[in-house]
C-alpha cells in the first residue's frame, strides 16, 4: 500500500477532498476512512462520480474522466491505457 497526503474538510454545507494536492471535491461522491490498528496507516476509500454512463449490453465507448479525476488516479498508481 502506498502513502498519500490527504486533506478532508467540511463547513457543514460544502466538503473538500484533496489527495496529493489534487482537488477531488467535485469528483467524489463519498468516502470511508478506516483508522485501523495502532501503528498502521489509516485507509481511505473514495467513491468517484461517473460521468455520462449508460447501461447497454456490450459496446466500445470512449471513457471521459474529469481532469482532476484522471490526475488523481495516476497519482494513486493507475496507468491509463496506451491510447488514452
Amino acid at each position: 500500500m502506498s502513502r498519500h497526503h490527504v486533506e478532508i474538510g467540511s463547513n457543514g454545507l460544502t466538503h473538500s477532498l484533496k489527495i496529493d494536492g489534487h482537488d477531488l471535491s467535485k469528483d467524489a461522491s463519498g468516502l470511508t476512512l478506516t483508522m485501523g490498528l495502532a501503528g498502521t496507516l489509516p485507509e481511505l476509500q473514495v467513491d468517484l462520480r461517473l460521468i455520462d454512463v449508460s447501461t447497454v449490453e456490450s459496446i466500445e465507448a470512449e471513457v471521459i474522466l474529469g481532469a482532476g479525476t484522471h490526475e488523481a488516479l495516476v497519482a494513486l498508481g493507475w496507468a491509463p491505457p496506451a491510447n488514452g
